[in-house]
């Protein structure tokens, strides 16, 4: 195990390295974009001060009565049972957002990443001109000259406009601005109680990798020297399949190299920020938008893979799942003992159990509701081996190390079976043998290699790094790079299959959001303990939702909140410590696809969900209107544009122990005011692209089929028409999984190894 750091009392900030050049956008465009988010949140101040506002010469504050801002600011101090003082409250009430320098960072290295940026650029410059202004505006003069209640006004204009186009536009920027005030405003942390350190962390030991370092390499010229290591088998990924393969191979007396693009981080390390680790531990920092920006999805990019980010969730494939796979897609092994085996192999080397689980307020919410209305719902296992594991941060690691992801089970019993390790490794493409017949013999990969910068650090300018072309030669080559990079992998090889990148399932969701009228400790229990699967069978094919508590770490679930207008949302901030947010998890029928960006190499994401599917989404959001009504929420907002809350008026049948076992009658039926509101909720709909959905499990961009016309891989996870070359991730599943993928991830990966080790006895290679 590597040192531990004695006398921590927090965790050591890995830092962020220096922000992206800004001139992909004129400055023009950055003002014009700043003078929209500053509408998003805007200053808000009472008469009193505008002789003030004007003589600062700003755009200013929108200025309402005396009375008015009192009660705004009453409200606002009487949302926690610890209210910050007046000062501070008047200071946040009175900040334009953008006048922060984090806040305009955060902005800056998102933008940066955005595969959309150039569309939203072009917009921003129509707008900076008097005809675009009059047209998306209605305003002749360019919006950097409108006074802040204009420019609130344009927002809600195109938030609730007929043309998708600007509800769209409208969502964009109110996204931007919202995640990153969460993400990255220090006075909104301290005023809404978020801590980036958990209650009572302790230092925790981390296993020490022993990372290869790539020497120089040979060749004519630098720019064609190449680094060469040779393996047995070479695993890309790190994540929960890439590391039990890792495992079985190494234990099984092969040699194997694990690389990963991703970079390790030690549990003193976490949980990191928000702002840290979105950048280093999620793909695209932080978020995969689909192209059409209908969705965004989170995917883990670090060492440890989705396994160090995940929320511990351990949950097998149910029978109707296993039965479609095995008799509608012709893969036998689903319907096995052989799978089953598999399935228990993990399950007991993970620690699955609920042995240990101790429910927060969220948890007990879903479980208590869905029971009062006589709706199946159970405890959710979880991978700490049965101990407490009260952390809400795992989004942004596990510092604890009660959660055992690959970085704590999986990957250092690989290392002690004598398995190498290399971070920092982008593999571009897979090796094939040319003298062999077509070359369909894999060999190994290529890619690129950066180093940390001096001191192990990875919060330096890229020059003071050392980047190098590496090449592993090896007799297998495993991808598990995930589903949105796997694919990608394989394209950029020369693979040609009909089904490859497409088939995209995400576990589409729609987020509730509820205020409750005490502090419900958000992130200080553990994430999901509790899944209610009483709507997952909603057309007789296996097709419906999960309900599932979600993170609390502010930037995942408020970042999408249906903004209205600034003081609403801004209040809505404060009470944080007053929230609980739920999700309604789709097993999606229908499917998306993967292509490969030609210019950057980087996955490309298309998907819009079905109307099939956003039905059975519907369900579920009702389904947790109601679990949270019977709850005794005070307020309840669904992640739909343009629908107000439902507030409750009357505590009347409302059951305020969480933990009662009594029936309660459907609140639809009792309540006229509830039901009104839910036709209005069914009305409006959630229709993408304008509509809110999030995604968290990524599968089947290159789907295990009974043939080359159904499927990438065969059913011992073999590409089609190449040897030594198979995939081992969530990608290769048949469909959706339908509930949390990670034990079906890990399971497919011992079933797909086990087969690796036997062809590499066969070919006498032990």
């Amino acid at each position: 195990m590597a040192a531990l750091e004695e006398n921590l009392i927090k965790p050591i900030k890995p830092g962020l390295p220096p922000p992206p050049s800004a001139d992909f956008f004129q400055p023009a465009q950055w003002e014009v974009l700043y003078s929209l988010l500053d509408a998003v949140l805007p200053a808000v101040a009472p008469a009193s001060v505008a002789p003030r506002q004007e003589t600062d010469g700003k755009l200013g504050a929108i200025i309402m009565p005396e009375d008015e801002y009192k009660t705004i600011i009453d409200k606002a101090a009487g949302s926690s049972t610890e209210p910050p003082s007046r000062d501070a409250l008047d200071s946040f009430f009175s900040q334009n957002i953008t006048e922060d320098p984090q806040i305009r960072e955060d902005c800056l290295r998102m933008i940066a990443m955005s595969a959309r940026k150039e569309a939203l650029g072009k917009l921003l410059l129509l707008m900076n001109t008097y005809i675009g202004s009059r047209l998306l505006t209605g305003y002749w003069g360019p919006i950097t000259t409108q006074p802040s209640h204009v420019r609130q006004a344009i927002l809600q204009s195109w938030v609730a406009s007929r043309w998708p186009t600007m509800r769209s536009l409208g969502k964009s920027i109110t996204s931007i601005a919202l995640k990153s005030v969460t993400t990255s405003s220090g006075l909104l942390h301290q005023l809404s109680g978020y801590n980036d350190v958990p209650r009572d962390w302790k230092a925790t030991a981390s296993y020490d990798f022993r990372f290869i370092q790539p020497g120089e390499g040979e060749g004519k010229g630098d720019a064609d020297a190449v680094h060469t290591i040779s393996t047995d088998v070479v695993v890309v990924g790190s994540g929960c399949g890439g590391a039990v393969c890792a495992m079985n191979l190494a234990e099984a007396g092969h040699g194997v190299l694990v690389v990963d693009k991703g970079y390790s981080f030690p549990a003193s390390n976490l949980p990191m920020s928000q702002a840290e680790g979105a950048h280093h531990l999620f793909e695209n920092a932080g978020i995969v938008m689909a192209e059409n920006g209908g969705l965004g999805a989170i995917a883990g990019s670090s060492w440890g893979g989705g396994g160090t980010v995940n929320w511990s969730v351990c949950l097998k494939l149910e029978d109707k799942v296993r039965r479609e796979w095995a008799e509608d897609r012709g893969l036998q092994f689903f319907s096995s003992p052989e799978y089953d085996e598999c399935v228990d192999r993990v399950w007991e080397f993970s620690g699955a159990s609920t042995a240990g689980i101790r429910h927060g307020h969220s948890n007990r919410v879903l479980l208590g509701g869905a029971r009062r209305l006589g709706w199946a719902a159970a405890e959710a296992p979880q991978n700490t081996a049965g101990k407490v594991h009260d952390c809400g941060q795992c989004l942004l690691g596990c510092g604890s190390g009660g959660k055992r992801g690959p970085t704590v089970s999986w990957l250092p019993a690989a290392g002690e079976a004598g398995a190498q390790f290399m971070e920092g490794f982008q593999v571009d493409k897979v090796l094939f043998d040319e003298e062999g017949e077509e070359g369909d013999r894999a060999v190994g990969v290529e890619g690129v290699w950066t180093s940390r910068g001096p001191n192990g650090r990875l919060d330096v300018p890229e020059s003071e790094r050392v980047r190098r072309k590496v090449r592993v030669q090896a007799k297998k080559v495993i991808i598990a790079a995930g589903s949105f990079r796997s694919p990608v992998i394989l394209m950029a090889s020369g693979i040609e299959n009909p089904q490859l990148g497409k088939n995209l399932r995400l576990h589409p969701s729609n987020v509730v959001t509820a205020t409750f009228g005490h502090d419900t400790d958000p992130s200080g229990s553990g994430i999901i303990t509790s899944c209610c699967s009483e709507f997952d069978n909603q057309d007789g094919k296996g097709h419906g939702v999960k309900l599932e508590p979600t993170c609390m770490v502010p930037y995942t679930c408020l970042t999408m909140f249906p903004w209205r207008n600034g003081v609403d949302t801004k209040l809505m901030l404060l009470r944080y410590q007053r929230l609980n947010s739920f999700i309604s998890i789709t097993r999606d029928r229908d499917s998306g696809e993967v292509r490969r960006d030609p210019v950057t190499g980087r996955p490309l994401v298309d998907y819009t969900v079905s109307e099939f599917d956003q039905k059975h989404a519907e369900e579920g959001v009702v389904a947790l209107t109601k679990i949270l009504y019977v709850s005794g929420a005070d307020e309840i907002q669904p992640y739909y544009p343009n629908l107000a809350p439902f507030v409750r008026t009357t505590k009347s049948g409302v059951l305020e122990d969480t933990d009662t076992q009594d029936r309660i009658e459907d609140p639809e039926k009792t309540d006229p005011a509830f039901a009104e509101w839910l036709r209005e909720l069914r009305a409006r709909g959630n229709k993408p692209p304008s509509g809110q959905w999030s995604a968290a499990h990524q599968m089947g961009t290159c789907r295990m089929g009974a043939s080359p016309e159904e499927g990438v891989v065969d059913e011992r996870g073999k590409v089609w028409g190449k040897e030594g070359l198979y995939v081992a991730d969530s990608s290769v599943f048949p469909s959706a999984s339908g509930v949390n993928p990670m034990i079906t991830i890990q399971a497919i990966a011992d079933w797909i190894s086990r087969g690796v080790d036997k062809e590499l006895r066969d070919e006498g290679s032990v």
